[in-house]
């Protein structure tokens, strides 16, 4: 068998045109469920219904555990997040993957505790790609494996329905979700493909990223949208002698984007001071995301 044989050519779907993302099935792909795509397709209802569990989630993680400050308890409720090879997503080549063991669930909990807007209950951080953009502790991998195991089931069903319109074997496996009615973990039998013994969980495309640092593209869009209107306006003191400013020929002044960035961008846990001064920039930041920042090939 190839080493690199993805899950379409070992299951001989002829179709080019499926809307699944393709995984190796031998090792794990540099791929995420992003919380950006997600928040930007919610006209696909599946999309939608993935949104909303993990706000939900995030919701009672933020308002139960972190704004309480009840560690014991916020540990306990992320302990659930398990290993989640069955997608073949993520940094592990092998597919050995990594559970969100107790150090990755204390480093959620601390990440969370740890930034002004989840302490202080404002909503901005019970969306998803909230969290990924301003709470540093959580990059994209641990972002993907949290809605992997909160959407384990919305996930479930829609590889079901994919191995249906192929006629492809499913096999009973019991998973472990997030459930929106009771507002806990539960677990269900499903359903699923298998391969060497193990279930394989698919995603649609349109919710799947590479590798992509959102609080870099972020800072470079509050200094292209924002920075450079207030210096080329005068609310800011950086003159031309600073060099983000430049004159050009005819007397017109234009800002040096690229200088600005660099001499007021800032570090991921001090990003909340960009939304803070400019409050329209995150939401605005979400619909140029839409138009710039696509799925992963």
């Amino acid at each position: 068998m190839k080493p690199n044989i993805q899950f379409a050519e070992y299951f001989e779907i002829k179709s080019k045109d499926f809307d699944f993302f393709d995984i190796p099935l031998l090792k794990d792909k540099k791929a995420f469920i992003c919380p950006f795509l997600i928040a930007n397709n919610r006209d696909v209802k599946l999309v939608d219904e993935v949104y909303n569990r993990i706000t939900q989630f995030l919701t009672k993680l933020n308002r139960n555990y972190v704004m309480m400050g009840d560690r014991i308890n916020g540990l306990d409720f992320l302990s659930h997040l398990h290993e989640a090879n069955e997608y073949h997503l993520g940094y592990s080549g092998s597919n050995k993957g990594k559970a969100v063991s107790d150090f990755r669930a204390a480093t959620i909990y601390d990440a969370l505790q740890n930034n002004k807007f989840a302490i202080q209950g404002m909503s901005i951080t019970n969306e998803a790609h909230n969290v990924l953009l301003l709470v540093k502790g959580i990059g994209q991998d641990i972002m993907s494996d949290i809605l992997a195991n909160v959407c384990r089931d919305i996930f479930a069903n829609y590889t079901k329905q994919i191995c249906d319109k192929y006629s492809i074997d499913t096999y009973p496996f019991k998973i472990e979700y997030f459930d929106s009615s009771t507002n806990n973990w539960q677990t269900k039998d499903c359903l699923l493909p298998m391969f060497n013994g193990k279930k394989i969980i698919l995603l649609p495309k349109k919710q799947v990223s590479g590798g992509r640092a959102y609080h870099s593209l972020y800072n470079w869009f509050v200094s292209a949208n924002y920075i450079a209107r207030d210096l080329l306006n005068f609310k800011l003191k950086d003159s031309l002698e600073s060099g983000l400013l430049h004159k050009l020929e005819d007397g017109r002044i234009r800002a040096v984007v690229k200088k600005i960035n660099g001499a007021y961008r800032k570090p991921k846990q001090e990003l909340i001071d960009f939304v803070l001064r400019y409050n329209e920039s995150i939401d605005r930041f979400l619909n140029y995301s839409k138009d710039n920042y696509f799925e992963a090939s």
